[in-house]
C-alpha cells in the first residue's frame, strides 16, 4: 500500500505543471491582445504650440541680403494621427513646423507652407497630418541694410547745490554706432540715446552705459533682428560749477567827473553761469566795457555783448546788457581858447598852428566851474613822429582847478614844414 500513495503523490505534482504552462500561456496572449489593442492601433491627437522654423535662411541673408523682419506665426497647432506606439513618443517641443526660404528671391510680404520635421525616433512613414492651423504662415521680408547713428545723452539724477549738468556736452567713446538692419526699420531711427541716472554729483565723471534707439521725436524703439557694432558706449559726463556774478562797467575818471559823479544802471544786474570750477571760482564780475568819462557829457543808453570766458555758459540766459550813466553834482560850460601851442615838434622840422581859437567845453562842480575863464585853460599838441601839416589832437588842461576838465575830443591844426625847405 505504501507504494501506490507514493505514486500517487507524483502524478499530482505532474498535473500541477501543466496547469502552470496553461496559466502562463493565458497571461501571454492577454499581453499581446491588449499590446496590439493599445499600441498597435491607430489614434490621433492634437499639438498645439509647435515651434515655426526656417531652412535656408542663412544663404538668404548672405546672397541676397534679405532677411525676416516680421512674423505673423511663431507656432502652428497640428493634428496627427497613427500608431499610439509612435503617436506616443511626441510632445509639443518635439515638432517642428519648416519654413524652406530658397524660393525667397526678393523683400516683400509672404505666406509660405511649411512641413513637419519629427525627432529621429519616431517613424514618421507610420504617421499622418490630419490638419494644420494656420495652413501657411505669414513673413515680411526687408532688404538688409546698414546704418551709422550718433550717439546722444540725457541725465536724469541729481546734483550737488552749486553744479549743474549739460547733457548736450556729454561725449562718448566711440561716438557712433553701426546698426545692420531690415531697411524699413533703420529708417526709424534717428539716434541711439544713453541715459545716465547718479545721484550727488559734484565732478565730471566717465561710466560705461547701453543706449536705446529713438526716433525723431524722442520715442524709444524696440527692434529684436537688428545687429550692432557695440553693446555699450563710454560717456564722460561733464558737471560745471554753477554762480551767479554782477554785470558792470568800468569808468576812467575825465571830463572832470570821477565815478562819485555817476550813478550806473545796468539791466540785468546779475546772470547765472555754469562752467569749469577753476574757472568760475576766479570770476564775480563780468565787466561789459570800459567807460573814459571825458568822452561825454550826457551818456547815452547802451546795449553791451555780454562776453564770457572759454567754457562758460549764461544759464539764465542773457547775451546782452544795457547800461544807462547819470552824471550827478557837475556842471559844464563852453570857453573859446586861444593858448594853443605844441611839444615834441621833430628835429629839423618847423611848426606854425594855423586854428586861431578853439571852442572847449568844460565840467566841474557849480562852485569850481564859476571860478574858470578861458586863460585858465589851454590846449597843447603832440607832434611826436608827426612831419606833415597835419589835424592833430590836442590835450586840454585846465590849470589851478584839479576837478575840471574837458569833455570831448580837439584837434588844431599845424603846418609842418621843413627847415631846407622854410630857408628855400
Amino acid at each position: 500500500m505504501g507504494k501506490t500513495k507514493e505514486t500517487n503523490k507524483k502524478g499530482g505534482l505532474r498535473g500541477n505543471n501543466v496547469f502552470w504552462a496553461v496559466v502562463s500561456l493565458v497571461i501571454a496572449v492577454i499581453v499581446w491582445v491588449y499590446y496590439t489593442s493599445n499600441y498597435s492601433s491607430a489614434i490621433t491627437r492634437t499639438f498645439y504650440g509647435v515651434e515655426v522654423t526656417y531652412s535656408g535662411e542663412d544663404t538668404m541673408r548672405d546672397s541676397l541680403s534679405l532677411i525676416i523682419s516680421e512674423e505673423e506665426n511663431t507656432t502652428v497647432t497640428v493634428t496627427l494621427s497613427g500608431s499610439r506606439r509612435e503617436i506616443g513618443k511626441l510632445t509639443s517641443s518635439d515638432l517642428k513646423a519648416v519654413v524652406n526660404l530658397s524660393s525667397v528671391t526678393r523683400a516683400g510680404y509672404r505666406t509660405m507652407a511649411y512641413t513637419l520635421s519629427y525627432p529621429s525616433s519616431v517613424n514618421s512613414t507610420s504617421i499622418e497630418v490630419v490638419s494644420q492651423s494656420p495652413q501657411t504662415v505669414g513673413l515680411q521680408i526687408s532688404k538688409l541694410a546698414t546704418k551709422v547713428v550718433e550717439f546722444t545723452g540725457s541725465f536724469v539724477g541729481t546734483v550737488t547745490d552749486g553744479y549743474a549738468i549739460d547733457s548736450d556736452l556729454m561725449t562718448f567713446d566711440p561716438s557712433y554706432v553701426t546698426i545692420i538692419g531690415p531697411e524699413e526699420e533703420l529708417e526709424q531711427i534717428a539716434a541711439a540715446q544713453v541715459v545716465v541716472d547718479r545721484d550727488n554729483v559734484s565732478t565730471s565723471f566717465t561710466a560705461t552705459a547701453n543706449y536705446t534707439f529713438i526716433d525723431s521725436e524722442g520715442e524709444a524703439l524696440s527692434f529684436d533682428d537688428l545687429t550692432v557694432d557695440t553693446d555699450s558706449v563710454t560717456v564722460t559726463v561733464p558737471v560745471s560749477m554753477v554762480k551767479t556774478v554782477a554785470l558792470d562797467v568800468a569808468l576812467v575818471d575825465g571830463g572832470g567827473a570821477t565815478s562819485d559823479n555817476v550813478v550806473k544802471t545796468i539791466t540785468p544786474t546779475t546772470i547765472t553761469l555754469a562752467g569749469d570750477t577753476a574757472t568760475l571760482e576766479s570770476i564775480n564780475t563780468i565787466t561789459l566795457a570800459t567807460i573814459d568819462l571825458s568822452d561825454y557829457l550826457s551818456f547815452p543808453t547802451t546795449e553791451y555783448t555780454i562776453v564770457l570766458p572759454d567754457g562758460v555758459e549764461c544759464l539764465s540766459g542773457e547775451t546782452t546788457a544795457t547800461v544807462s550813466l547819470e552824471f550827478t553834482g557837475l556842471e559844464s560850460g563852453v570857453f573859446s581858447v586861444t593858448n594853443l601851442s605844441y611839444i615834441n615838434l621833430p628835429s629839423g622840422y618847423t611848426a606854425s598852428i594855423l586854428t586861431q581859437n578853439l571852442v572847449v567845453t568844460v565840467r566841474a562842480p557849480s562852485d569850481v566851474l564859476s571860478q574858470i575863464s578861458a586863460n585858465n585853460i589851454r590846449a597843447v599838441a603832440d607832434l611826436t613822429d608827426v612831419t606833415t601839416t597835419s589835424r592833430v589832437p590836442v590835450t586840454i588842461y585846465v590849470d589851478g582847478f584839479d576837478s575840471a576838465g574837458a569833455v570831448g575830443d580837439y584837434i588844431i591844426y599845424i603846418q609842418i614844414a621843413a627847415e631846407e625847405e622854410e630857408q628855400s
